[in-house]
């Protein structure tokens, strides 16, 4: 029985078209327009669980220039795709690089699995010299200077503070030690029979014009006061404000399931 040529044909194609049936390429995200896209849509492709996708978004991204923050994001969000694809290596090295940049940078528990959060926790203990080396050295502030204005404003970073509180007491009270010393030599304490006064007449008639210094007297010293307590109750208020911002509680999980607390800050 003789076979025509055209029946080889035949039969190729159809093997062809079966084959073409049988295999799916893999998944393929499209292509982001810009780097946000591309993060927006790495979020939204790690919520839906598609790890793949995520790397073929965020990948791209590293080999570019990135600001921090967008920099951050990316290896943040390439960390989980080589964590949940079992790249365990590549995904110890993103995760530093993140919070290398973003040194309080975390992992929401109520977004990942134990199991990530668990390994990033790690990571992060591992890795916690370095880390701490990169964080900005942190002046030493002192008790004691608190209650001394506007030295405290100083201490605490409030520059422009310290600057409106110590002209206010320079003012008031150069207005309070001028006065006492022009009304000093205006007027002279007498004492007799009925008690002691002052008389402001010696050397001149200082009548009218002693009642207006013995004014700026008294406003400048009430001034003075009330500047200085404003500064102690400012300076004390963001004293503890500051230090209790540099010292915050943590929780913390091992890989064996024990769980960790603590208070991390700088002192």
């Amino acid at each position: 029985m003789a076979v025509r040529p055209w029946s080889f044909v035949v039969l190729a194609l159809a093997a062809s078209v079966a084959h073409a049936q049988t295999y799916a390429p893999p998944h393929v995200a499209p292509a982001a327009a810009t780097p946000a896209d591309a993060l927006r849509d790495g979020n939204a492709a790690a919520m839906a669980g598609d790890w793949l996708a995520v790397s073929q978004l965020v990948d791209p991204l590293l080999r570019g220039q990135l600001p921090p923050a967008d920099l951050a994001e990316a290896h943040r969000l390439a960390g989980l795709a080589a964590f949940f694809q079992g790249r365990r290596v590549d995904a110890e090295n993103h995760f530093v690089a993140y919070i290398s940049i973003d040194l309080d940078g975390q992992l929401d528990p109520a977004l990942y699995p134990p199991d990530v959060i668990t390994f990033f926790n790690d990571v992060k203990a591992k890795h916690s010299p370095e880390l701490r080396a990169k964080r900005p050295k942190i002046k030493k502030r002192y008790w004691v200077l608190a209650i001394l204005p506007p030295v405290a404003q100083w201490q605490n970073g409030d520059t422009t503070k310290a600057w409106v509180i110590g002209g206010a007491l320079g003012v008031f009270l150069a207005a309070n030690l001028t006065s006492a010393v022009v009304l000093a030599r205006y007027c002279t304490r007498v004492s007799g029979e009925g008690g002691s006064s002052q008389t402001c007449d010696d050397g001149g008639d200082h009548y009218g014009s002693a009642p207006t210094w013995r004014a700026v007297n008294l406003i400048g010293g009430v001034g003075a006061i009330l500047t200085y307590a404003y500064g102690v109750y400012d300076g004390v208020k963001n004293y503890r404000r500051r230090s209790r911002e540099t010292v915050q509680p943590f929780v913390s999980t091992t890989a064996k399931g024990e769980s960790l607390f603590g208070i991390a800050g700088s002192f």
